[in-house]
């Protein structure tokens, strides 16, 4: 199973240090630990499995952007595409979803992809997803992985509609024939849970990204 700890914007360069130390103390030897960092960080993890928020759709001579040749030069193996706050706060659509695909591919990296949904109604939910999957799916390569992150569950621990989740992650494992991470309020109170949905391959983390004893107790009940 995986396990992706996505920091976000979070971490300043000391608290990134601090957790450099806290990580070596983490056992992980029975899961796939992923590291996200934000930028100016990714060479700071380089010890570990390393995925990269974002990609630019350029692989050319563009300001601010971050290329698909500079993350593999960094040694990054993965880059997450398609996270609902990309989507919702910097308008990624299907087609900038796809370009960022090729382009990940093309400098060798492999993908995180991530569906989401926006409200608990299955049906709807179904619908969204096949679509897009549609759009994509001849562009998704084999050792790509396969998140589920519904927007609604993000920061909304009490309201966790588990046998939602559960209907929407067999689906999507129906759809592309691969199993599912999953994200969206996962922490030692939720695992138990998330845990008897089928199809599941893991969980993307960030809340408690930073929190080394969280971390350790949901990989000792991943295992």
């Amino acid at each position: 199973m995986y396990l992706i700890c996505n920091h976000k914007n979070n971490l300043t360069y000391n608290e990134v240090r601090t957790l450099k130390e806290k990580l070596k103390t983490l056992d992980t030897q029975n899961i796939n630990l992923i590291i996200s960092p934000s930028y100016p960080y990714i060479y700071s993890f380089i010890r570990y499995t390393i995925a990269s928020q974002d990609i630019s759709v350029y692989d050319d001579n563009k300001t601010g952007e971050v290329s698909g040749k500079q993350l593999k030069s960094l040694f990054v193996d993965y880059v997450i595409i398609g996270h609902v706050e990309r989507r919702k706060y910097f308008n990624d659509n299907i087609d900038v979803l796809v370009e960022k695909i090729k382009n990940a591919h093309n400098n060798g990296l492999k993908v995180i992809y991530c569906f989401t949904s926006y409200n608990t109604d299955v049906d709807s939910s179904y619908d969204l997803i096949k679509e897009e999957y549609e759009h994509i799916k001849n562009y998704i390569d084999k050792n790509d992985l396969i998140a589920f992150e519904p927007e609604w569950a993000i920061g909304n621990v009490k309201n966790l509609n588990y046998e939602y989740i559960n209907k929407v992650i067999d689906y999507i494992y129906k759809l592309t024939n691969r199993k599912v991470i999953y994200g969206g309020s996962v922490n030692n109170g939720t695992v138990d849970n998330l845990l008897t949905i089928n199809n599941l391959e893991g969980f993307l983390v960030s809340t408690i990204s930073n929190d080394i004893g969280e971390l350790q107790i949901i990989i000792n009940k991943m295992t």
